[in-house]
Order: structure tokens, then sequence, then C-alpha cells
């Protein structure tokens, strides 16, 4: 069937019409009709649902002055984050052999919060002597092998170093008799550990009456897979821990209904939103402690909260940290993958899992080559079943959840990967920029490669973190990585990607204010004196916030980039005509970011102009926004507040512009004002026999939108033949041999058309 009976499409991409001055990437061979050929919007849905969904995580902003910490420096208060032992003023446990000071045991006592699976626990440790204690660092892991030492041999638990293989477990002897023993193993010896080694360490503790907790990061065996001796791991309920540490943190002198006090400010939402959807035990003991004081009156609530975001920069802090003194060998090379996949899924967090296992492995393979392009190294290969999502993900702080990915127009349903806290993809951007900067080697052109992904969800992200990055560095953001790209002759689709990937960055880069400036400066030299890709990369960049923004200068400096042939000489080529596109699709994306009476005032003015150049490229702005569609408000007008216009209930489908129109009378008239007069131009072919032929086709399935656009058509009859030229439209659909339109529907609209007519000429 042809283009003009199709169903309904989104039409995020640019409509290009039919003629000889379309766009030269839209002439490729296509096995839809002629003007199939012209409606460049394949990925245009995808487009905006990655831009939407990479907003969420780098919006709002503080980037430049935010608070940072780096691992040699970052404290809590007296304690450190993670499985460390600073948790009591004063108090470490030594990495050697030594017993447990009294001090910490007590608090111990005083402060645990019993988990799920304490009496599993206790019940292998006490018969058989060892318990391989599994989970993930920073989840209270070394807190309940202390309880349960202590509980079993009170006031003497020790700690006790392993060797570098887990055989070394069984070759030293204890030498406490009655006693517990703490044992930390690192990847390196815990992925050794077996059935065997774990009945030779037991019939040892038998001799001396002792008990031994092995503490271990998960991995992707099964605790059956140690004979007894594993247990899982799961960290106490957050909510449990802050309310026991609070009452814990009240003292004599305090008022008597502080306690009572805390726990109303427990369950408000900043408090919530300080602490972070899944903080660890050492987190919440901190928050306890500032709300505490906050209570008191000692600090303000914007200290809270600035705690707790420091609290989450300290975490990314001591995940880069851990790398500093590993020697090369395995631990090190799984120590990379891990940062690697950390930040792969910093920049594209809420993606599919396997989108950002594969861009991790890309970067982990710069890692490995020092920064340099990997191809020029030789690499190992990595075993096809290297990657284990199901221990991945607690040493990311992530999970799994129901999502959809955009394939074209449609949206499929789709497990995603994202931080538990929306908070980490910011902070570890900010992390490795600016306090690893041998890192922007590896970093600068694996984002650029990334940019050059055909997957929409890729590139987007990427421009969108190339974009943040911006904020923290222009100069060398923009000269390594913007830059080339806005110059890129390189093409697939209708226009360059890199070219939209550098617009998307310098737009995000613009959210900084100090920034903006820059951005613009940039643009402006570009309009006035840049290359051809240059000016098509302003004309993209002003369809975003920027352009809302500053909605009066982007919409004169697209009427500049829209009408090249008023330059010094006419243009011939169809790249020049490319960025007539670009600019009407700007203008139009600018409308339905909610500029709708600059936009609609602006386009009246360009199509009365006595210039054919301006008025053309009112034409094509038109032509864009009859091939939007309603939902596109939801994914253009990304993070720039809910002043868009309101949409009737149900119309997420419908056309924009009917659906804007609905139920404003005030904007019905602008518009059919407007667009009656673009269908009275001799250009208004494309404009009726395909766009407005797809809005007929969308109320053809729809009834609420029948009546609609029946009353939206009624009012582009205002002039002698207007009548005629719907109808004419209309007959054509009724009367197509491969798809006709239902005869209900037909005389619906020509009734319409036909009242509108007498009416008109009645006044």
């Amino acid at each position: 069937m042809t283009d003009d009976n199709a169903a309904p499409q989104p039409a995020s991409e640019p409509a290009t019409p039919p003629g000889t001055d379309k766009p030269p990437s839209a002439a490729t061979p296509n096995t839809g009709s002629d003007d199939e050929k012209h409606l460049s919007n394949e990925n245009g849905r995808e487009v905006n649902d990655a831009l939407f969904a990479g907003e969420k995580f780098l919006e709002p902003d503080n980037t430049r002055r935010g608070p940072t910490s780096t691992i040699r420096t970052a404290t809590i208060g007296t304690m450190h984050v993670g499985d460390r032992y600073d948790i009591v003023v004063g108090q470490k446990v030594a990495h050697t052999v030594g017993a447990v000071p009294e001090e910490l045991l007590r608090w111990v006592r005083q402060r645990y919060v019993t988990v799920e699976s304490y009496r599993d626990l206790r019940e292998t440790l006490e018969t058989r002597r060892v318990l391989l204690l599994r989970g993930q660092p920073g989840t209270g892991r070394v807190t309940t092998a202390l309880h349960l030492l202590d509980e079993l041999v009170p006031g003497r638990v020790f700690r006790w170093e392993c060797g570098k293989t887990a055989k070394s477990l069984t070759n030293g002897s204890f030498a406490k008799d009655d006693a517990g023993y703490l044992v930390e193993l690192p990847a390196r010896v815990s992925g050794g550990l077996t059935e065997t080694i774990l009945d030779q360490l037991r019939s040892k503790l038998d001799e001396s009456r002792s008990y031994c907790v092995l503490v271990a990061a998960g991995d992707p065996r099964h605790d059956r897979s140690f004979g007894g001796y594993a247990v899982g791991y799961q960290a106490p309920d957050s909510a449990d821990l802050l309310r026991n540490h609070i009452r814990h943190e009240t003292v004599s002198d305090d008022p008597a209904d502080l306690e009572e006090k805390l726990l109303r400010l427990c369950r408000k939402a900043w408090v919530s939103a300080a602490l972070g959807p899944c903080p660890t035990p050492s987190e919440s003991v901190w928050m306890a402690r500032l709300l505490t004081q906050h209570a008191r009156g000692i600090i303000p609530e914007e200290k809270v909260r600035e705690g707790g975001r420091q609290a989450v920069d300290i975490q990314v802090a001591e995940w880069f940290g851990d790398l500093v003194g590993l020697g090369p060998g395995t631990e090190l090379k799984e120590a990379l993958r891990l940062a690697a996949f950390r930040i792969a899924l910093a920049v594209l967090n809420g993606t599919p899992y396997s989108l950002v296992a594969e861009a991790a492995d890309l970067l982990s393979l710069r890692f490995a080559a020092g920064g340099e392009d990997p191809k020029d190294k030789p690499q190992e290969d990595l075993s096809l079943f290297a990657d284990d999502p199901a221990s991945r993900l607690p040493a990311l702080r992530a999970k799994v959840v129901e999502g959809c990915a955009t394939f074209r127009h449609e949206l499929i349903p789709m497990e995603m990967l994202e931080f538990e806290d929306p908070r980490y993809p910011k902070a570890i951007l900010n992390h490795v920029w600016q306090h690893h900067h041998r890192l922007r080697n590896a970093l600068a052109p694996w984002l650029q490669e990334l940019g050059k992904d055909r997957r929409t969800m890729v590139w987007v992200r990427a421009a969108q973190v190339i974009g943040y990055l911006g904020r923290l560095d222009f100069v060398d953001v923009f000269t390594k990585m913007i830059a080339p790209d806005s110059e890129s002759g390189e093409e697939f689709g209708w226009k360059s990607v890199r070219r939209r990937s550098a617009a998307i960055a310098l737009d995000q880069a613009a959210r900084d204010e100090s920034v903006e400036p820059a951005v613009l400066e940039r643009l402006r030299h570009w309009r006035r004196h840049g290359t051809l890709e240059q000016r098509q990369t302003t004309a993209i960049a002003y369809g975003y916030a920027l352009g809302r923004k500053r909605i009066a200068t982007a919409l004169e400096e697209l009427r500049v980039l829209g009408t090249p042939s008023e330059r010094a000489k006419p243009f011939a080529s169809g790249g020049e005509q490319e960025i007539v596109w670009t600019a009407g699709y700007s203008v139009a994306k600018l409308f339905a970011f909610g500029m709708v009476s600059e936009v609609l005032d602006h386009l009246r003015i360009w199509l009365a102009s006595s210039r054919s150049s301006l008025r053309r490229l009112a034409l094509i702005s038109i032509e864009h926004l009859a091939n939007f569609y309603a939902y596109e408000l939801d994914h253009l007008s990304v993070s720039l507040g809910d002043d868009r216009p309101a949409l009737p209930p149900g119309s997420e489908r419908w056309p924009l512009l009917p659906a804007l129109c609905a139920e404003n009378a005030d904007l019905a008239r602008r518009v059919a004002e407007l667009l009656g007069k673009a269908l009275r131009s001799r250009e208004s072919d494309f404009l009726a026999r395909v766009l407005l032929a797809r809005w007929v086709r969308s109320a053809e399935r729809d009834a609420t939108l029948l009546d609609v656009l029946a009353e939206f058509l009624g009012r582009l009859v205002a002039r002698d033949g207007d009548a005629q030229r719907l109808k004419y439209l209309i007959r054509r659909l009724r009367d197509d041999w491969a798809d006709p339109l239902r005869p209900d529907v037909a005389t619906r609209l020509s009734t319409q058309i036909d009242e509108s007519e007498r009416t008109r000429v009645a006044a």
C-alpha cells in the first residue's frame, strides 16, 4: 500500500518531502513506496527515549562545585565506609594477627541488628566450627562475624591473616584455645576454597576447641559446593538498622522526646533521599549520627543532605581506591573489569545488561592496553563464561528491573540494569574524570567509540555523558571529543550520527551556567563562519534544551541557518539543503518543548515573508510538526520542567497538532490558520498527500480522534478552494486500491467539511 494509507508512525525524525531537493541520504534504495522513502523517521523514537532515560541520571546538576572525595582522605566522621572496623571512635582492628579490642566487641553487642539467616549461621558455626560467610563488601558481613564469634567465645575474638592461596589456611596452627578467629579472604584465596580444605581447617579447630568465620565475596558457585560450611548472607534491613542506631545515638542529657523526634525524621522523604534506597550498614550508622546532630540543632538540614551525598562519593572513591597497590595478575585483571563495568553502567544506566557488559569489555581492553588502542597490542582472550551476573550485580550495587527497550517505533519489554542508587552514575563520572587523569586516555576514545555505535540507546547516552564531562572540563572535552564529531563528514541514516552526538553533548554541557557562554560562543561562530558540518551541528543543538531556554535567540539563529540561499551565493548542494531540513526540525522540536506561542508567532511571520527561502523554512517546520505524534511531548522536553501543553487522556498515539488543539480552542484557531495557509502554497502536496493522510488513518482506528480531527478539518475551511482540496484528499484515501478508507470515516469527515463550507459561504 502507499504511504498515504500507512498506519501512523511516530515522527520524531524530520519528515523529508519528495522532490529533487531532498537530502542525498534520503535517496537510498527502499522497499517501500516513493513517499515512504521521504519519511526518514526510522529511529526517531529510539533517540527520544534514549535522551529521556539519560536525563534522569544526569539532572539535576551541581557537578562543578559538588562534593568529591578521594580514598586517601575520605572519612565519614570516625567511620570508614565498607568492611573496615573504624566504626567506633578511635578503635580499629589491625589487619594482622591479634585480638579484636573489647571496645569494638561491646559496640557490636549493643548495636547489632540480627540478619535473617542468623540462626542458620550460628548453627553452622557451632556444629562445624568453620563458617564460610559469603556476601558483598560493605553489607555488614564482618560485624555479623564478630557477633557470632563473640557469642560463642565472649571476649576471645582474634583476627587471623591467611596466606596467598586457599591451602595456606591449613598450613599454620591456632595459637589460642577456646577462641574465635575472623579471616577475610581475598578473591585469589576464596576462589580456591574446596570442601576438602574446609574439612582440614575444621580438624585443626577441633584440636583447639576454637571457631573460625571466613568472610569472602560471593562467586558463581552455590553454597552447596562447600559441603555445608557456607551460608548465604544478606544485609540487615536498612530501616531497622537506622532506627536501632538512632536509639543508641541518644544520651541521658538529651530531651526525653528526642528519640521520638528522630524516628519521625526517619519517615520524612528528604531523609530517605539523603540516605538512598539501599544504604550499607555503615552508611546507616553515619546517617543516624547526622540526624541526631540535626535534631539537637547542631547542624542544619542541608548538612544532612550533604552528608548523604558525601557517603556516595566516598563509596565510589573506595571502589577505585581498591585498585591502588594491586600488582599484575588475576586479581588486578578482575578488579579492572569490575571498574570498567561500573563506568560502563554509569554511562548506560537503565539499559539491558548485554549492552553494559559489551561496553565494559571494550573499556577493560583499553585498561589492559594502558589507555592505548587495544588493537595495537596483543590481548588475552577472555573466557566466554567469565562474566557472572549473579555475583556481578551485588558488587556493582546494581539491580535488574523490568523495563522497555525501544526498537524503531515499538516498546519491547526487557530487563534493564541500573544502579540501586540513582546518584551513582554522576558520582562515578565525577570521580574518574576529576581524580584519575590518566584514565581520560582510555575514557575519551572509548566514549567516541560508543558514539559510533549504530544502536541508538548507546550513541545517544555516550553523547550525553560526553556533554556531562564537558561541565567538568569543557576545554579538554570539547577539543578531544565534541569538535571532531561536529566536523565529521561520516554519514549513515538521515544525517551524521557524530554531528548529532556533538549537538547533544553541547546541549548537555550548557546545562552548567559557567559553561553555557562558551557553548553559545561556539554556536554563534559556527553559524557565521563554520563549515557545512558545523552549521548543521549548530542547527541540531538549538532544537534541544539550550534552544528552549533561549527561545528568541534560537529561533533567530535557526532562521538564518534555515535560509542559506540568502547568503553570499545561492546554494545548490544537497548538503546545504540538509541544513534547512535540520533547522526546520529544530523549530518543530522547540514547539514540542512547550514554546508553542513563540514558534507559532515566528512561523506566521516567516510564512508571510516576501523571502521565498524563509517561507520554505516555515513550510518545512510545519511539515515536521505535522509529522510529530503526541507522545513526543514526553521525550523531547527532557528535564526542563512541567510546563508542556496538556494532552487529552488517551491521546499519546494521536498526531501532535490535533491532540494539542482538542481542548484549546484558541490554539486550534492559530494552528488551523497557519496550516491552512501552508496547504494553499504551491509546495503543499507533501503536507496534504502524506502527512494529513496519516492523521486520517490514525482517526480511522480511534473514534475520539475522529471527532477531534473532523472538527479540526472544519477549521481549515476558511477560503475558496479549501473544502475542495480537503475533500479530494478524502476521496483519494477512500478510493485507494490497496487499503481504502472506511466509508463511514470518509462520510464523517466529508460531512464536516461540507458543513464548514456552507457556514463560510453564508458568512
